[in-house]
């Protein structure tokens, strides 16, 4: 399918879409097919995609433009198209937290990535599939930033989104996912697509592997132990992930998407363990820059216009870990302060990489054929209620006594949650149950605060030369918030009010003149805590859209501005699209339901129609016959043959299954019609009842708008551009 071909159809890409990649194939055959079988009516509202690129802090990004690299968004913001600005993120500064607020404007009751829950005595996760389902319950209230005609794209929320592609609290939700996705089946049954990305996939692996044998030789601090598994994710995040989300994007601006939401996590994956600054992490930075390239060449030939904003949840901090620094975890510390005593349960580390690659796993085995058949098995063992763990995180352990404790760390936040209580323990108790516990680990030198709630003055936060009472804004002796910046207290204080707020609460050392922190997990580019880039996320916008503050406080003031940015382009947000009005993108189409029982009842009909054509060749055979008589049999045979492939054909539908089953049916149909005009009634019983009742029904589902559409039929109205 080339340009002479291209040439000659009405509706076909121009030139620039078939190069939308460097290698003129994939994408621009993608872009060719969704032209041909998907795309909405044309319309001149705008649509927006938002690019979330995971973890890049703002001084990083405007240090790469300076670098000459990030050459896409470099050159939107010199040519004035774009405004690159600086927002805030506040305790915890991570994905679900940022997510929730960009996405759904509310991110409360969130203390960090994992927290221990008194009431249920649960341990959430915002990894874990069901406990991101639950966040989404909590924080929703049906207006979410994709709540109208909207998509999201590898994300940990959903955004109340309409359609959701490896997103973690929608995975085990069947009505979503990336099964029936024209990209996704053209991602993987493409020679040109498995193919490319098979071979960049190997040559990511191998160069993670060249990369981290030259870190250790050339000893680089901080550093952290790559293995063949890191290597492994680290491709599967910067091939694999990045075509399919790249892929859903255009598939979904073809779609005619109000909102596109999609988190790029190639870039964080690897400042978590090569740092935000090294070499590897930008070579990531520019991987998601090309893609944003593709995308911007993509939109050329969309339905309707789209506008691009890219954004990031937080930053990243540099810094050897608290392990690393002084040879023991943060739980292993507060254990021994306890004389030993505790029954300890601590987290694993888990980049927010992994957690995709599981959601793409999740989505392959759930969907149809033989690929995702064999993804089962082989996952059968990482797979639990439909959902692929590759790295699955250990489970909270009743407690066993009074001691038992748990130590989650989300980057240099560290929270210790005593799990043999049923409430949070104030400063008095914890004094009378562990003496000197408290004041021997605010002073330990990889500890800069640690604030704790007392019963008559609030939240204390302790630092080794003083402390804050945070309720009463009162310090004696040095003011343990201040290297942390203006907003810290409000940040302590609202992370104190949350139901699940813990016993102790905990920000790691940190490094002013370096900004580096020492993270309370194994990463040594870190963020969730205070200290450094990571709370310096950016938004690049159009650069005639306004925020509404210098800087936005938290991931909520950037709903509200995209929100409002919406508004402006007549988009409002808790209501599906107006069916088919007229210059906007159609509805999504409901799914059709009944497709297996139609290839069923075919199959059925070939089965009589072969038996009919065997019995009758079998008789010719011991009877012996005249040539016209054995080819009535042959045809009748073929008829039934015939019958099992269109069978096949509908089961997998195909456009030509369609179309054969359109015309028998119809054969049938205007039969009986004709037959009816001729004869009556009686001439129509005398065609047989049923197989006439079975023709109609079969014909008028066919035609269903729903139907013809699965069956890759252009929707009604569309025409050439």
């Amino acid at each position: 399918m080339g340009w002479a071909w291209a040439q000659r159809s009405a509706w076909a890409p121009r030139w620039a879409v078939l190069a939308v990649d460097s290698g003129e194939s994939f994408y621009g055959l993608l872009v060719q097919q969704l032209l041909l079988k998907r795309a909405a009516p044309p319309s001149d509202q705008p649509g927006l995609v938002i690019i979330q690129v995971d973890g890049l802090a703002h001084p990083i990004l405007a240090g790469r433009v300076r670098a000459g690299s990030v050459n896409t968004m470099a050159r939107w913001i010199r040519e004035g198209t774009h405004k690159l600005s600086r927002w805030e993120a506040i305790l915890p500064s991570m994905t679900s937290a940022s997510q929730a607020g960009i996405l759904h404007g509310n991110n409360d009751g969130i203390p960090a990535f994992r927290w221990y829950e008194r009431d249920r005595g649960h341990l959430m996760v915002s990894s874990n599939p069901d406990d991101a389902a639950e966040i989404v319950r909590r924080v929703s209230n049906g207006e979410g930033l994709l709540s109208n005609n909207g998509a999201s794209i590898c994300n940990l929320v959903t955004g109340d989104a309409t359609r959701s592609y490896l997103t973690t609290a929608a995975i085990k939700d069947e009505r979503q996912g990336i099964g029936d996705s024209s990209a996704f089946l053209g991602f993987f049954f493409s020679p040109t697509g498995y193919l490319r990305s098979f071979t960049l996939f190997l040559g990511e692996l191998v160069k993670e592997l060249i990369q981290a044998r030259r870190t250790r030789r050339s000893g680089v601090q901080p550093q952290m132990h790559r293995g063949l598994k890191y290597a492994g994710m680290r491709a599967a995040s910067n091939v694999l992930l990045r075509d399919v989300n790249t892929s859903l994007i255009i598939e979904e601006m073809y779609r005619g998407a109000n909102v596109v939401y999609a988190d790029f996590t190639d870039y964080d994956e690897l400042a978590h363990h090569c740092g935000p600054e090294r070499v590897e992490s930008f070579e990531a930075l520019d991987g998601i820059d090309r893609a944003i390239a593709t995308l911007q060449k993509a939109a050329e030939d969309a339905p309707r216009p789209y506008r691009f904003v890219v954004l990031s949840d937080h930053g990243q901090s540099l810094g050897a870990t608290f392990k690393q620094r002084y040879g023991k975890s943060l739980g292993e510390v507060v254990r021994d302060l306890m004389s030993g005593r505790a029954t300890l349960f601590q987290t694993t580390t888990r980049a927010e990489g992994s957690t995709f690659v599981n959601s793409f796993l999740s989505e392959i085995t759930q969907s149809r054929g033989v690929g995702p058949r064999v993804a089962r098995a082989a996952l059968a063992g990482s797979t639990t209620d439909g959902a692929v763990d590759l790295d699955k995180e250990d489970e909270l352990p009743p407690p066993a006594d009074e001691s038992a404790i748990a130590v989650v760390g989300s980057g240099n936040l560290g929270l210790v949650y005593f799990t043999g209580y049923d409430h949070r323990l104030s400063l008095r108790e914890l004094e009378e149950l562990h003496p000197g516990l408290v004041s021997s680990l605010a002073g330990h030198p990889g500890v800069a605060m640690l604030m704790v709630r007392t019963v008559d003055h609030g939240p204390v936060v302790f630092g080794r030369n003083g402390l804050r009472y945070l309720a009463e804004d009162v310090v004696e002796g040095e003011d343990p918030t201040t290297p942390f910046g203006p907003n810290t207290v409000s940040s302590l204080l609202r992370e104190d009010a949350m139901e699940h707020a813990p016993d102790l609460l905990l920000i790691s050392e940190y490094n002013p003149d370096l900004e580096e922190v020492a993270a309370f997990e194994e990463l040594i580019g870190s963020h969730g805590g205070l200290g450094g880039p990571q709370t310096q996320p950016f938004i690049l916008h159009p650069a005639d859209w306004t925020l509404d503050e210098e800087v936005p406080l938290g991931a909520p003031a950037i709903y509200r501005n995209i929100r409002r940015w919406l508004g402006d382009m007549g988009i409002q947000l808790g209501a599906p699209a107006a069916a088919d009005a007229p210059g906007t993108p159609a509805t999504t189409l409901p799914a059709p339901r009944w497709i297996g029982l139609v290839a069923s009842v075919v199959a059925l009909s070939s089965v009589v129609w072969a038996a009919l054509g065997v019995l009758l060749l079998f008789g010719l055979f011991a009877e012996g016959g005249d040539p016209v008589s054995w080819l009535v049999g042959l045809v009748v045979l073929g008829l039934g043959v015939a019958g099992f492939v269109t069978a096949w054909g509908v089961w997998r539908r195909r456009r030509w299954a369609w179309m054969v089953t359109l015309v028998l049916e119809g054969i049938t149909v205007v039969q009986t019609l004709l037959t009816a005009a001729d004869r009556g009634p009686g001439g129509v019983v005398a065609l047989g009842i049923t197989p006439v009742v079975i023709a109609f029904l079969i014909f008028a589902y066919m035609t269903r708008p729903n139907v013809a559409t699965a069956f890759g039929r252009r929707s009604p109205g569309r025409g050439s551009r």
